[in-house]
């Protein structure tokens, strides 16, 4: 038995309902939609689609917590027994989730570079692709993903809100507005789009025109999976802060980006961001960073991605318990040891010196911050995470290195007790 998707690529042992219920995800996928979770059921009802299994296997590795392994398992094991019948194409993007699975991100992209350059109609697949070279700080193939899907999907939504951010993070600046824009007239609740012109306005330091732009934008966001909308305010908040309206983004923290979903990793490392930008703005953050921490420290041990890990680290070490941040930093570094190529490298070269640089900046050693913030700055994208969000080490290394001098670097809060 097989059937298509609205593309006509085939889907292995799955039913005319199947392939609707894949389409839904891939549309739901595609635009942030609030319903992703819906394909689990589809996938529960074709145990033998190596395809849906595959996708529902991705969706919970997609967690970014160890929640996600856990609950991925059980499609993994059906994708595995499914393949032998799958067409090569699934074949590959199963490949590709199986190295996921294993963390070996680097194999997982290069999976699905091969797959969308045989198949660019595989939009999903294409998302996947980028994904995975965003969280490992290669720009370049986010945008040789993206010129793919202008292959097949030029005027089609969501699609050149993806072009949009590739452009953005490969400093095309102009040409991702005019993308994001285009994306916007397209498909108005086109948030990656709106998204990637809020970068654009940030980059080109368009403060006031990048909160009239969301605002004018987040009526959409309602409808929207947590993670977008908290990202989209997250950036809303950034621009508040631009112009000096800190209460403006404390209220943002409050009503918006902490509290939606506290266990999700995202939420997680949005709040340790906000939180750790306001205070090197002398903002008294009062007991917000507790809630945080104890979600935080469930992570201990996990090292899933660096990003997160740089995130998670700092708020123990700013408001863990004693020796939290230590651990931590320890259980990192076994980790980083133990790691093969090209991640021992990465760690090696820009990892570890940016944890080091983290913790030491935690624990008030301005000096020893910003010398492994220098080592960490010039390899700084491979940590993942984009211009904006690196961004916040960048602020931590001129403060660091203000304060070394003695100057008037705004630092606000206790010296941590770990």
């Amino acid at each position: 038995m097989r059937s298509v998707d609205q593309h006509g690529l085939p889907i292995t042992n799955a039913c005319a309902a199947g392939a609707a219920g894949y389409d839904a995800y891939v549309g739901e996928f595609l635009s942030y939609g609030a319903n992703l979770r819906d394909l689990f059921a589809v996938a529960d009802a074709a145990p033998g689609a190596a395809l849906l299994n595959a996708h529902a296997a991705a969706l919970h590795l997609a967690f970014e917590g160890a929640e996600g392994w856990t609950n991925a398992a059980p499609y993994l094991t059906r994708m595995r027994r499914a393949e032998k019948n799958a067409t090569e194409r699934e074949r590959i993007f199963a490949a590709a989730v199986e190295k996921w699975a294993a963390r070996d991100y680097a194999r997982a992209l290069e999976a699905l570079d091969e797959l969308t350059l045989r198949w660019p109609a595989d939009l999903c697949a294409i998302k996947w692709g980028q994904y995975h070279a965003f969280n490992l700080g290669d720009q370049e193939t986010i945008l040789r993903f993206a010129e793919r899907a202008r292959i097949v999907f030029e005027d089609r939504p969501y699609a050149h809100g993806m072009i949009a951010f590739a452009l953005e993070q490969n400093h095309r600046i102009e040409e991702a507005e005019e993308e994001g824009v285009r994306a916007t007239e397209i498909a108005l609740d086109d948030a990656w789009a709106h998204h990637a012109v809020a970068h654009v306005m940030e980059t080109q330091r368009r403060a006031k025109d990048g909160v009239r732009w969301l605002d004018h934008c987040a009526h959409t966001w309602e409808k929207k999976g947590v993670f977008i909308r908290d990202h989209n305010w997250w950036h809303a908040a950034l621009f508040r802060l631009a112009l000096g309206r800190e209460e403006d983004a404390l209220a943002i923290y409050d009503e918006k980006l902490w509290g939606a979903w506290p266990e999700f990793p995202q939420e997680q490392i949005g709040a340790v961001s906000m939180l750790w930008r306001l205070e090197m703005r002398g903002v008294d953050v009062g007991d917000r960073w507790t809630p945080v921490v104890e979600q935080v420290r469930r992570r201990a041990g996990e090292h899933i991605l660096p990003f997160h890990d740089l995130h998670y680290l700092y708020a123990l070490a700013r408001a863990g318990e004693r020796g939290e941040a230590d651990d931590f930093l320890s259980s990192l570094k076994k980790h980083a040891e133990n790691s093969s190529e090209p991640y021992h490298t990465f760690w090696r070269e820009t990892g570890m010196p940016a944890a080091q640089a983290v913790h030491a900046y935690a624990h008030r050693d301005f000096a020893g911050a910003a010398e492994y913030f220098a080592r960490a700055l010039p390899r700084l994208e491979r940590v993942g995470g984009s211009h904006a969000q690196r961004h916040l080490f960048i602020e931590a290394y001129e403060t660091a290195g203000a304060a070394t001098r003695g100057g008037a670097g705004k630092i606000s809060g206790p010296a941590n007790r770990s």
